[in-house]
């Protein structure tokens, strides 16, 4: 009854990460991802490549960046891919053998590809590395390249060390040549008192700006949103993408065809002990997520439209409840003041999502061992919601009101008898369908 997902991206088998080099041109989504071509859990760290034409169905397309280990290379970590004119310029954190490599001694390289990725060349000679900024940096990584009026510019985050002290950065870099391969420091663009940073991204749109990033401590994808002048981030808000603890994480963006931003993210498993549920894979990507930025400069997230084409067979509701045994499916309702209702329901494995007085709460009890059995709340005050809940096997994605989310992984081991059922409170506008699985192919 272990239920991998089918219309989350996911590979084959084996582990997976971070999405990595996400970019659309001429009607083609392209996803790499950390991926390890040996087993089911993390090591041997390389960029796998899928393509899309609509990020619901996928090619799988193999291996396409690996460590180059005559050079010294032993894993290729996230980074990204920026459009140039004749092809795309890749950046990624690369990873030697030396000790403490990961802490201290990592590069940021740099590698041209062609405009179909067949083939990719290392620039070693243009590699970034501790020099590139005037004091020591530990956990330096996860390249993000992005443009901003006349210049183009490098995100990279770290754990500087100034004056004696630590502190969790994101540190910014611009493009000192129309080539992108040779940069120049700027400043430390954004920190976190208690949480190391990963993976930054910059969203800029309309005027206004969203720095998107991933804390390591307490696994949470965070945002900052305010004005950027090329030099600094003049804060007007900041906010949580996701609020689980540890599900979502380690976000990379794209445009879509329309031009406006798409969000993709990793879910990861959440095992107490292990990473694979049945040992043949581990991880697989959310739906991408529609961002953008409103006028209080606050990040609306919602999943893509196209996932409505996975919509099937609509699911009569009876009083309170839908009584389905289905686990892919795509469910929404509006909560009138406190509530309480469970989804994916069996005799002994469920998942309850309760509103309080402003806070929702969602947790999971499962028979699966080594199910990590953590509450996931979301606090966006009000007494009323809109829930927008993907249900696809182990993975449910619950978004509330366009501009919050929450993603659970759920295990089970027997099949479920209600997608929903009311158990306390008041919801209105139940709906609900059966999803199609997604065409995902290939290596």
């Amino acid at each position: 009854m272990l239920n991998k997902p089918n219309y989350h991206f996911a590979p084959v088998k084996n582990w997976m990460n971070d999405p990595n080099g996400t970019v659309y041109r001429d009607g083609v989504y392209h996803l790499f991802y950390q991926y390890n071509p040996e087993g089911s859990t993390w090591g041997n760290i390389q960029w796998a490549y899928a393509t899309s034409t609509d990020l619901i169905h996928w090619k799988r397309k193999g291996i396409k960046l690996a460590p180059e280990t005559h050079k010294g290379e032993q894993y290729c970590f996230s980074g990204c891919a920026y459009p140039q004119s004749d092809g795309y310029l890749l950046a990624y954190t690369s990873i030697g053998y030396e000790p403490w490599a990961i802490q201290q001694h990592a590069r940021q390289r740099f590698a041209r590809a062609n405009a179909d990725f067949s083939v990719i060349e290392r620039l070693y000679e243009k590699d970034l590395d501790q020099r590139s900024q005037p004091f020591p940096v530990h956990e330096w990584r996860d390249p993000f390249i992005f443009s901003y009026q006349d210049g183009v510019y490098l995100l990279l985050s770290g754990i500087c060390w100034q004056d004696g002290k630590s502190e969790n950065s994101v540190l910014l870099y611009r493009a000192k040549n129309a080539d992108c391969t040779e940069w120049e420091f700027k400043t430390v663009l954004a920190t976190e008192k208690d949480h190391v940073i990963e993976c930054p991204n910059m969203l800029i749109e309309n005027g206004k700006a969203a720095l998107i990033y991933s804390t390591m401590t307490d696994r949470k994808v965070k945002y900052i949103a305010g004005d950027f002048d090329g030099m600094r981030l003049w804060e007007r808000s900041r906010g949580v993408v996701d609020w689980s603890e540890h599900c979502y994480y380690a976000t990379n963006l794209s445009a879509s065809e329309t031009g406006a931003a798409v969000l993709y993210g990793w879910l990861q498993e959440n095992l107490e002990r292990g990473d694979a549920p049945d040992g043949t894979y581990s991880g697989c990507l959310s739906i991408p997520r529609n961002v953008h930025i409103d006028e209080q400069y606050r990040l609306h997230i919602a999943p893509i439209d196209a996932v409505k084409h996975l919509q099937d067979r609509a699911l009569p509701v009876s009083g309170d409840e839908i009584v389905s045994d289905s686990v892919r499916a795509r469910l929404s309702f509006v909560s009138e003041g406190d509530c309480r209702v469970r989804l994916t329901e069996g005799e002994r494995e469920y998942l309850t999502l309760r509103v309080r007085g402003g806070e929702i709460v969602v947790d999971r009890v499962s028979r699966f061992p080594d199910a990590d059995e953590t509450e996931e709340r979301i606090r966006l005050g009000g007494n009323k919601h809109k829930f927008d809940i993907l249900v696809d096997g182990s993975a449910t994605e619950i978004f509330v009101d366009g501009v919050a989310a929450v993603s659970v992984r759920m295990y089970r081991s027997e099949k479920p008898e209600k997608l929903f059922s009311l158990k306390e409170g008041r919801v209105t506008d139940v709906r609900a369908y059966t999803m199609k699985a997604a065409q995902i192919v290939g290596e």
